[in-house]
Parts: C-alpha cells; structure tokens; sequence
C-alpha cells in the first residue's frame, strides 16, 4: 500500500509547522503500515475488548497495553476518533471509538464494553455507514452512551438501619459497589451532618469491591469524627479491601468479618480482631 501523494503533502506541511518532529516521510510510512494491518471483525472485537479492560486481554488475562497508555488512547478516540464527524457521534453515540478508511469501526467504554463493526460502505465523513448505525443502536438501546451514568452518590449506600437494642444499640450503614470521592461524599453526608442516637456504627464493606484512594481517606476521617463524637466504630471488611484503617489521634477500629460480629462485639462478647490507630 502506497500513501497518496494528498497525504504525503500534509504530512511535509506539519512539519514545516514544527508539528511533526520526525522525518515526514518515515511518519507517513508508519501510519500507511497501520493502516495495511489486515484484522477481522473479532480482531477488532479483541482490540476494543482490550481498551475496555484497561488494557488487559480479556481472554488471556496479560496485561498488553498500560493503564496510562489506555487512559490517553481512549481520550484521543472520544475526541476526534471519528473524524470530521466526531462532535456528532460524541452527543449521538457517547462511546471513545475509531473509524478506518477500510469500514472497520470499533468502539470502547471502560469498564463496561468493547464493540466493533467492519462494513465498507463509508458516508461522508469516510466512516462505516453500517457500523455507525449499528452503534447508535447499541448506545441508544443499552444505555451506553458515557454520560449516561447511575447517581453513584445514591447507589453507594444501601441500607442505614439499627440491628441490635438495648443500651449498647448498633447503626450499620450497608455500602456496596466501587467506592470513590462522589460514593464517599454520600457516606459523609449520611453520618457526620447525623445525630445517631446509638452507642456504635458500622460500616459494612460487604457488598464493596473496591475502595479507591481518595474514598479510603475519605472513610477514614468518618470513622475518626464518629469517635470523636463519641460512637465506638466497627468495619465490616470480610475481604479487606481497606485494610489496616488508621484514624488517628489514638483512635481504634474494630475491624470484624460480619455484621453479627460487630453486635457481638458491640454487646461485650470476644469475638472480633481489634486493629489499633
């Protein structure tokens, strides 16, 4: 496959530019080979698949491609990937995708999917008609479109309810899903800006696959204030995903496996691990 001479012009005009930085002709032979790469339609599947996993094969679990890689390649398909029509599929579509010439189109929204469609028929902009429609059908019927996203905020906690009486009562606040800064923020809203009329709370890490950074440091100072208000304060981390928390201020955790645990502890009996400050 040899680059047309169109291309080769531009190629030699962005690096009178200062754009380019490497020789012209050499980049023009680069993009022409990438664009020879002979792929099928699972190929395409693989590669988007890929994208969506973070760059880990999804198949053989190896990881292919860096996380920051994938970070920086995802943002360059959401924001012109498309070509000249790329503003449209960003509002119509909302999935970080990349067309070629050759009608192949493959589409990727972390965390969630990898699409890709090859049918040569291209439309004005050079992208696949077929594979176009076909993901505005994907993005409109199965809700894929990346702003269309569950209030996290409101996900994050799903029960607050008291599980034992007497004077040594218990507040378990039940968490799930991935927590980051937005699911945290609810969690602080829910216990500091609230009198709890009990001696202890619980957070339930249960149902919680995964606590990020900035949530964990979030969490973190919830449990302190609740002690500095007063509460003994229990974590309910059977698969430690926020292991060894560290309040401060000669604060102590009691981190237990379940919440029967946590009432039993709260009730006197020895059977929950003590994690000191």
């Amino acid at each position: 496959m040899t680059a047309r001479p169109a291309t080769r012009a531009c190629a030699a005009m962005l690096r009178g530019h200062r754009i380019l930085v490497e020789d012209a002709r050499a980049v023009v032979d680069g993009y022409t080979r990438q664009c020879s790469v002979l792929v099928s339609t699972r190929d395409l599947a693989m590669m988007a698949a890929t994208l969506a996993y973070h760059g880990m094969n999804p198949l053989s679990g190896e990881q292919v491609v860096p996380k920051p890689v994938v970070r920086q390649v995802l943002s360059v398909m959401f924001s012109c990937g498309m070509c000249d029509a790329a503003g449209d599929w960003g509002t119509q579509v909302g999935i970080p995708a990349k067309s070629g010439v050759a009608g192949g189109l493959i589409g990727a929204l972390p965390a969630q999917i990898g699409i890709a469609a090859s049918s040569p028929r291209p439309d004005c902009h050079g992208n696949s008609v077929r594979g176009v429609s076909l993901s505005e059908r994907f993005s409109s019927d199965m809700g894929l479109h990346v702003m269309e996203v569950p209030a996290t905020a409101r996900a994050t906690l799903r029960t607050s309810q008291v599980v034992s009486s007497g004077p040594h009562t218990l507040r378990a606040l039940q968490l799930q899903g991935g927590m980051g800064f937005v699911g945290a923020e609810r969690i602080v809203g829910e216990t500091v800006d609230t009198s709890y009329a009990v001696t202890g709370v619980a957070l339930d890490l249960t149902r919680v696959h995964s606590v990020d950074d900035v949530a964990r440091r979030v969490l973190t100072e919830v449990m302190r204030r609740l002690m500095s208000d007063g509460h003994e304060v229990y974590l309910v981390d059977p698969d430690s995903v926020m292991p060894a928390p560290d309040p401060g201020e000669g604060g102590r955790v009691t981190v237990v496996n379940s919440l029967d645990e946590a009432v039993a502890a709260q009730e006197g009996l020895p059977r929950a691990r003590l994690t000191p400050a």
